[in-house]
């Protein structure tokens, strides 16, 4: 009988399958074993733990939920029309997924599972640095009007502000939304 190879890329698009039925919680390493036609050591090559599949499965789930609408602002767009159109895909691919994922990472946070937060943390700092780009870009957004704040500070304020609010549930970021426009854009405009 022959040996079945397989990549890291497929272990992990088999488990992001998997976590869309069922939810993160319910994945285990021999599940996706099976899942894959593979054994567990064969997984266990390619990823360290339960909590580093669940990372990969997580940064897919982002990569692949805003590589169109995170990358580039659209023309004429400023910085918030971008904040507000990258909240609502990021909603939009959270209702596809499902509703449960951000409450069930911080759960499983909580009781002190690993979930690869580092991975995690990539991801959002690649996002991080998008909002910076397009916040920078926008000749009308005024940084300068928020004393000793950075685009970097704002890019990070904005993106925890944009998770916090998915995680709550909210259906927009009107506030957020308020409070960028009156704070960097002139009134007059």
């Amino acid at each position: 009988m022959a040996r079945q190879t397989i990549d890291k890329q497929a272990i992990v698009e088999a488990a992001y399958c998997m976590a869309s039925e069922n939810g993160l919680s319910s994945l285990g390493i021999r599940e996706v074993a099976t899942a894959c036609g593979v054994s567990v050591g064969t997984i266990y090559n390619h990823v360290a733990s339960k909590g580093g599949l669940i990372a990969e499965v997580v940064a897919m789930f982002w990569r692949n939920s805003l590589a169109a609408a995170a990358c580039n602002p659209l023309e004429d767009e400023d910085f918030v029309e971008y904040v507000e159109r990258v909240y609502e895909a990021m909603r939009n691919a959270l209702a596809a997924f499902r509703s449960d994922w951000l409450p069930e990472i911080r759960a499983m946070m909580l009781r002190g599972e690993a979930v690869g937060h580092e991975r995690e943390k990539q991801v959002f700092a690649h996002m991080g640095d998008g909002l910076t780009r397009v916040l920078e870009s926008d000749p009308n957004a005024d940084v300068g009007r928020l004393e000793g704040m950075a685009p970097e500070d704002v890019s990070g304020f904005v993106l925890d502000s944009m998770l916090s609010a998915l995680s709550e549930g909210a259906s927009d970021c009107r506030v957020l939304a308020s409070l960028l426009r009156a704070s960097l854009y002139d009134s007059r405009r």
